[in-house]
C-alpha cells in the first residue's frame, strides 16, 4: 500500500496553490473550512462545482475538514435550534456523499485552537506557543472561537457528543461518507468555561465506542498527540492501537516542543518525535491513508500559504516515504 501526501489546510483552489502543488509533485488537495456558499449547510449544486474546480486542475480532492462553527455550534454547546443544524448537517453530509467527496474532517471545540503568543524557533522563524498560565487572562492569538459561551460540565459535554454522533452517523453511513475527528488542541482540560474532550488516546477510544460505526475514524493531528501529557509516545500508543482497526483516516504531520502546559510548534524533525519512526511504523502496519502538512513556521520573506515552509515539510515527508518504499 502506498501513502499518499496531499497539499492541504487550503481555504480555496487558487492558481498559487494549484502551481505550488504541481511544482511539488503533489496530485492531492485537502481543504479546512473552505469557502463555500451557504448560511446554514452546503449544497450538492456548490459541492460538485467545488470538485470540479480541482479536477480542472487535475487534482484529487482527499477530504474537506471543518464546517463553518456556525453550522454545529448549538450542537455543540446545546443551544436551542440544536435540532435545526442536526438536520442541516445530514444535507451537508449527503450532499458531500452525492458530490463524491468521501471524508469530512470535523472537531468538536467550540472555543477552538488556542494558542497565547508567537515564538523564535531555529533561525529566528516564529511559531505560534501555548502557555496554560497566559491563557486564563482570555488570551488567544488565533480568532474563530465562540468566547462567550456558559460553563459546562465534562460529562454534559460528553452527551452533546454522543447527541451529534447518534444523529449523524446513520447519515454518513448511507452516504458513504466517514467523519474523521481532530484532537483538542491544546489538549487540556477546559479553556473558556468548556471541557475539552479529546486530550488523550484514551478519549479517543471512547469515542469509538460511542461512534460503532465504519465510518467513524481520527483525524490523527501528530502534532496535537504530541502535545499532550507524555508527548511522543501518544502518537505511538494511537498508531498501533487505531491503524490496525483500520481508524486513522488521514494524518496532519508536524510536531511541537515541550507538552501541554506549555509548548510551541516546531520544524518537522524538530519536535519531539522521530519522523522517520513514524513513517516506518505507518508503512509497517499498511496505513493506507494520506498525510498533509499542516500548521508550520513562519520563516523570513515567506508568503501566502506559508509556501517555504510548507515546502520544507513536504519535500521532508517526501523523502521519508521514497525511504521506506
Amino acid at each position: 500500500m502506498t501513502i499518499e501526501i496531499a497539499v492541504g489546510q487550503l481555504e480555496k483552489v487558487e492558481k498559487e496553490a494549484v502551481k505550488f502543488a504541481k511544482q511539488l509533485g503533489v496530485n492531492n488537495i485537502h481543504f479546512n473550512t473552505p469557502q463555500i456558499p451557504g448560511d446554514e449547510y452546503w449544497s450538492y449544486q456548490d459541492l460538485i462545482k467545488f470538485k470540479e474546480k480541482c479536477k480542472k486542475h487535475e487534482l484529487k480532492l482527499k477530504a474537506i475538514e471543518n464546517v463553518p462553527l456556525r453550522f454545529y455550534h448549538k450542537i455543540m454547546l446545546d443551544l436551542p435550534g440544536k435540532e435545526q443544524q442536526i438536520k442541516n448537517l445530514k444535507k451537508t453530509i449527503t450532499n458531500l456523499g452525492r458530490a463524491g467527496i468521501p471524508i469530512l474532517g470535523y472537531h468538536f471545540e467550540p472555543t477552538f485552537v488556542w494558542r497565547t503568543s508567537y515564538q523564535k524557533t531555529r533561525g529566528g522563524a516564529k511559531v505560534t506557543a501555548f502557555n496554560k498560565k497566559e491563557a486564563v487572562k482570555g488570551e488567544n492569538i488565533i480568532t474563530g472561537g465562540i468566547m462567550d459561551a456558559e460553563e459546562i460540565s465534562e460529562e454534559k459535554m460528553w452527551e452533546n457528543y454522543s447527541y451529534l454522533i447518534d444523529n449523524i452517523i446513520g447519515t454518513a453511513e448511507n452516504a458513504g461518507v466517514t467523519l474523521a475527528l481532530h484532537p483538542s488542541d491544546p489538549p487540556i482540560e477546559k479553556l473558556g468555561g468548556i471541557p475539552r474532550l479529546f486530550r488523550s488516546v484514551e478519549s479517543f477510544k471512547r469515542a469509538e465506542e460511542i461512534a460503532d460505526s465504519d465510518a467513524w475514524g481520527i483525524d490523527l493531528c501528530l502534532g496535537t498527540f504530541s502535545e499532550m501529557t507524555g508527548g511522543a509516545k501518544n502518537i505511538f500508543e494511537a498508531i498501533n492501537y487505531f491503524i490496525p482497526r483500520d481508524k486513522v483516516i488521514y494524518i496532519h504531520f508536524r510536531d511541537v516542543e515541550g507538552t501541554v502546559p506549555d509548548f510551541k510548534e516546531a520544524f518537522i524533525g524538530a519536535g519531539n518525535y522521530n519522523p522517520a519512526e513514524v513513517i516506518a511504523l505507518l508503512k509497517k502496519l499498511n496505513f493506507d491513508g494520506f498525510i498533509i502538512s499542516d500548521h508550520v513556521p513562519i520563516m523570513d520573506n515567506d508568503s501566502g500559504l506559508s509556501y517555504c515552509a510548507r515546502a520544507h515539510a513536504i519535500g521532508y515527508m517526501q523523502g521519508l516515504l521514497k525511504f521506506v518504499e
